[in-house]
């Protein structure tokens, strides 16, 4: 049975780490199965340093100095010595059979396992009414609900991702620039061209845990939308990378073209949204967090197309 490395990678995640870790340890592997786990923490400068000394004899810590979520995955993954890597966020709950899925997952031929997580109703409820919006987009966006982006999948990402060591080694881990976002897409991307399988797993019991307040989830999605600038700025000239996406239309040039005028159409993305989730409120809410997202993908759109040049790396 394969030796499991579970990687949490930390900075200032006080208020939930310690939640995610009791989650973990208390998380089974199938029988004859290791498991090892990592934090790697960034210089916290908050409660996280008290919390991890609780869990001292349970996990291994490394550091790593802010440099970037790229840079901290690398480091990560080169001090463990699993044969299956499994990152999970450091504000994240991981179920009981979480890890025993995954490896189920493994044995069906992936190489790069992306999770699915389901929050429990109770638990989905508990939260605030942002909250339970970015709960719903999870459970009912396309990205695990439409067989189109689900068959041949070329993107992993998330919460769970987790994949073969060999992965790594053959695509030369991860990114180290930008130190934003899109380094999990850019990682499975590569990994899928070179003919490593991605497939979906969905786990009932683990979950994210969403930002609950307007102001947390501004800067969230600026995040992710400035790393997704750098990873279309990337690949614009890669023709798979639009057909990885399902993309059809065939009168833009380039994805850079075609993700500017998707984000601006977002309110169209909304209403299908809401339709399959029954939940007038997230016309809305999609809506917005689009918006934010849209603004730091324009922020970034420039200096990302000035660092790839004209080449894809």
């Amino acid at each position: 049975m394969p030796k499991l490395s579970i990687i949490v990678l930390s900075k200032n995640n006080g208020r939930t780490i310690g939640f995610t870790l009791a989650s973990i340890v208390k998380s089974k592997v199938p029988r004859g199965c290791e498991k090892e786990i990592i934090v790697c923490d960034a210089r916290s400068t908050d409660l996280t340093a008290k919390i991890l000394k609780k869990f001292r004899k349970r996990i291994k810590i490394i550091y790593d100095e802010g440099r970037g979520i790229g840079i901290a995955r690398n480091i990560s993954v080169r001090a463990s010595t699993g044969d299956i890597i499994c990152f999970v966020d450091a504000d994240t709950i991981v179920s009981r059979d979480h890890f025993e899925k995954i490896v189920e997952a493994f044995t069906k031929g992936f190489d790069i396992v992306d999770v699915h997580g389901i929050p429990p109703p109770k638990v989905l409820m508990s939260w605030t009414k942002i909250g339970r919006m970015e709960g719903y987009v999870w459970l009912y966006g396309r990205a695990y609900i439409d067989e189109r982006m689900l068959r041949n999948r070329r993107f992993a990402g998330g919460s769970f991702m987790c994949f073969k060591r060999e992965v790594f080694e053959k695509v030369k881990g991860f990114w180290s620039y930008p130190p934003f976002g899109a380094d999990d897409m850019d990682f499975s991307y590569r990994a899928s061209k070179r003919g490593f399988k991605i497939g979906v797993t969905r786990v009932y019991g683990s979950y994210s845990i969403p930002r609950q307040t307007l102001l947390d989830l501004f800067h969230e999605q600026y995040n992710w939308g400035r790393g997704f600038a750098y990873l279309v700025a990337k690949y614009r000239n890669d023709k798979e990378f639009l057909k990885a996406y399902k993309f059809k239309i065939t009168f833009l040039r380039n994805p850079v073209q075609y993700f500017f005028l998707r984000l601006l159409f977002s309110p169209l993305g909304a209403f299908k949204l809401s339709l399959r989730a029954r939940k007038v409120s997230l016309l809305y809410y999609w809506t917005v967090r689009r918006f934010f997202f849209f603004i730091g993908f324009i922020t970034a759109l420039k200096p990302a197309l000035k660092f790839y040049g004209k080449s894809v790396s």
